[in-house]
């Protein structure tokens, strides 16, 4: 029985893990570090810059009704489950198309009364078109999630890394625009491949007024918190963009992208985390096992990702990123602590999201915000990268006390109520 149990969840973890490979590390060890070559430490910084500022959004919409799904989709069955995934996906259009219209009037509106760099607003143009298809996609995916048919969304996802790659030939051809509209287009096939898949293209999902009710308070609160969380992982390269130089924002870039990369099986195990809680009524029904389980996968990757950052990390630049990778290395070194600070914000989140009151997520997000937005206001523009390094420290360490106080809370109350 151990051994068939540990032979499922290896399964689990292994194509959620492949997942992350083409979503996560296709972009992040080729896209990126190439591109970054082709165009420049100014040029980088620039699509880092813009993709910044459309990423405080993000998958934000549809994350917030993928955490409504998976919270119900267990109440439902056949047509209903189909139902369930339709009227979120109805939802989801809609808003992105108002969050669209909206953000094309500011761009004109910025482009127009202030001197912006034209190169900001012809990035920022298919960047904030990207959001449409990747959070549709996003979406289209949670079923397969709750219903651990992984094999199937690593299919997709490698489809989705590897239409990215047309990021590449595009900067060569048109520099940071080039690269932005590919990242879009990339998207968009993808999306419309999924669409015709999954025989929505042509015709409007099922929608039931009841499951949008159902569906409305939870979207809300997390998408709230969401874009609360996406912002406080981007306010540095922004803030250091407008303050500074896109240099600055490229040299950043490099050392955060090498934590990252080291804290991607953080986010995998998260991820596959929440899966496997989709399936769980309440929290008594999570076996003892399972905890220590993820307890004991938390700090063996803590452990790894630390000796990786230590050892390998500048000769990891050194290969990533040549042309700025000594300014990069120097970063590194100081942000490395992040890492369990991270873990704990990464393995408290499926637990309390799927336990916890929904009011916890934008609560803990809104606290994550300002406890890394205030510092990197205050040092950011006197001090440049080394207040950005300075606000890391401080922003993670404060937020990985909040989340953990939260989950502490969780536990008691899901004992409390389940009593």
């Amino acid at each position: 029985m151990m051994l068939a149990y540990f032979k499922r969840y290896f399964g689990y973890t292994f194509w959620v893990a492949l997942e992350i490979v083409f979503i996560m590390g296709l972009p992040r060890l080729v896209i990126f570090p190439v591109t970054a070559y082709l165009l420049g430490k100014e040029q980088f910084g620039l699509f880092i810059f813009s993709f910044g500022i459309v990423m405080m959004l993000g998958n934000a919409l549809s994350g917030g009704l993928v955490t409504g799904v998976i919270r119900n989709i267990a109440k439902f069955d056949g047509p209903a489950r189909d139902c369930l995934v339709g009227t979120s996906v109805r939802l989801c259009r809609i808003a992105m198309r108002v969050i669209i219209c909206i953000g094309m009037v500011a761009l004109a509106i910025v482009g127009y009364f202030w001197h912006t760099d034209p190169k900001i607003i012809w990035c920022l143009i298919p960047l904030l078109l990207f959001l449409y298809p990747w959070n549709l996609f996003d979406l289209q995916m949670a079923r397969y999630r709750v219903e651990r048919r992984f094999a199937l969304r690593t299919a997709w996802y490698g489809l989705l890394g590897t239409l990215l790659l047309i990021a590449i030939p595009a900067a060569i051809w048109g520099g940071a625009v080039g690269m932005a509209w590919a990242y879009m287009l990339g998207c968009v096939i993808t999306q419309i491949i999924l669409s015709w898949k999954q025989k929505i293209l042509f015709k409007k999902p099922a929608y039931d007024v009841n499951i949008a009710a159902l569906l409305k308070p939870i979207w809300v609160h997390m998408s709230i918190a969401s874009v609360l969380a996406f912002s406080s992982r981007y306010i540095y390269q922004i803030i250091l963009g407008i303050s500074h130089s896109f240099s600055s924002v490229a040299i950043l870039f490099a050392a955060t992208n090498i934590i990252n990369l080291c804290m991607a099986p953080m986010a995998i195990l998260s991820l596959l985390l929440l899966s496997m809680l989709g399936g769980f009524e309440h929290l008594r029904d999570v076996g003892r096992r399972q905890k220590y389980t993820v307890l004991g996968a938390t700090v063996l990757i803590v452990v790894g990702a630390i000796l990786i950052v230590l050892w390998g990390g500048t000769f990891i630049l050194s290969v990533m990123f040549p042309k700025f990778s000594d300014e990069s290395a120097r970063i590194l070194r100081l942000i490395i602590m992040i890492i369990p600070c991270a873990a704990v914000v990464h393995f408290s989140r499926p637990f309390i999201v799927k336990f916890g009151p929904i009011k916890f997520i934008p609560v803990l997000n809104f606290i994550t915000l300002a406890v890394h937005l205030l510092p990197a206001i205050l040092l950011i523009p006197k001090l440049g990268i080394r207040g950005a390094v300075i606000s890391y420290n401080v922003g993670y360490g404060l937020s990985a006390i909040s989340w953990l106080g939260a989950l502490f809370w969780t536990f008691k109350f899901s004992c409390r109520s389940d009593a």
